[in-house]
């Protein structure tokens, strides 16, 4: 009777199992299928192998809950750079991990808010912090207004945007405040792997400047997060040199805002290389809470420049690290200790311009 009890048990306990593993392999299935059909590597990776070997690594895996190691593995294998994965228990969809991010704020996770800092230096230079944006959107684009309109009463005579810490988040935030300050129609645009019969590039998502100054934007994480209706205020001071600084920590969205203004003449870019992170996101939800934020497209500017997997931007104005610097980790601790470093020599171009 023992015997039959304990077969009994381990007949179920295998078919639990199976049943689990079969769970987990669907699931690795999705994760794949997205990667293969919106990943800007799509067309550079093996998806064949990628598929036959996770499903070998996972074959001992029983749950779900166990497959962030293994996603994160597959994402580092697509070697673009800048996509990650995350996993938000709870969430069913992507509407529903959207809300959940447009309804959390910074003082909830315990995290400080965004480092906003804005002054006029030496009477003269209207200089104003811009740092990255993950919550809080509308509260960040009212922010940055309300300091950009204040200077703007100063009657500054160039101003200087610091991207130095700014290691990115959402673009559009960033931007939009900036209206007045750009001298054309359409700034940046990006690059999905797509070419046209003649095997040109063929460009996708163009960032449109309204005449108005009124931005709408019709995408659902526009509407949770409250900007997806925008009048920015008029800059009487827009005529005047504008001095964007720009650091190994600027990235991804830091280096969208930086290259919004590239290719302006009156614009001077000072700093270090940036962090290589020019390309577009986009989040897909894919099951079980797990979702992917996948590049997708390279950042291509007003210039007529499509950046490669990787790439830095390029300042006008090197400021180089001391020879003792040399890991990543190290620049950053260094750019955030010598901020002003970047300050002074945005004031001495400007000085020996006569500015």
């Amino acid at each position: 009777m023992c015997k039959i009890i304990f077969f009994i048990v381990c007949f179920s306990v295998f078919n639990i199992c199976r049943a689990q593993n079969k769970e987990v392999t669907k699931l690795v299935d999705q994760f794949i299928d997205t990667l293969e059909a919106h990943s800007f590597m799509r067309s550079r990776v093996d998806f064949d192998k990628m598929r036959q070997e996770t499903k070998l690594n996972v074959r001992n895996i029983n749950s779900t809950d166990s497959l962030m190691p293994t996603f994160k593995k597959i994402v580092a294998g697509l070697n673009d750079h800048h996509s990650s994965v995350h996993r938000v228990k709870g969430t069913t969809d992507e509407l529903a991990l959207i809300k959940k991010y447009a309804s959390t704020t910074y003082a909830q996770l315990g995290m400080p808010g965004p480092n906003f800092q804005h002054r006029l230096i030496e009477d003269k230079y209207a200089y104003i912090n811009v740092p990255g944006v993950d919550l809080e959107h509308r509260m960040y684009i009212d922010t940055l207004q309300k300091q950009l309109l204040e200077l703007d009463g100063k009657q500054p005579k160039a101003w200087i945007i610091d991207l130095t810490e700014n290691e990115g988040g959402s673009c559009a935030p960033m931007i939009i405040p900036f209206h007045a300050l750009i001298d054309t129609t359409q700034t940046f645009c990006y690059f999905d792997g797509t070419l046209d019969k003649d095997g040109k590039e063929v460009l996708v998502d163009k960032f449109q400047i309204p005449q108005n100054g009124l931005y709408i934007d019709n995408d659902v994480e526009a509407k949770y997060f409250k900007f997806d209706t925008v009048q920015v205020l008029p800059l009487v001071n827009n005529k005047i040199p504008v001095i964007i600084l720009i650091s190994g920590i600027t990235g991804s969205s830091g280096e969208i805002a930086a290259c919004h203004f590239l290719g302006q003449k009156n614009v001077t870019v000072i700093g270090t290389k940036s962090a290589g992170l020019t390309s577009g996101n986009e989040l897909y939800y894919v099951d079980k809470g797990y979702s992917i934020n996948l590049m997708t497209a390279l950042l291509h500017n007003r210039k007529g420049k499509s950046y490669d997997v990787g790439e830095r931007i390029n300042p006008d104005i090197t400021i180089t690290y001391p020879e003792n610097i040399q890991s990543r980790k190290e620049q950053h601790q260094y750019i955030l200790k010598n901020k002003s470093i970047f300050i002074n020599k945005a004031l001495e171009f400007l000085t020996s311009g006569g500015i």
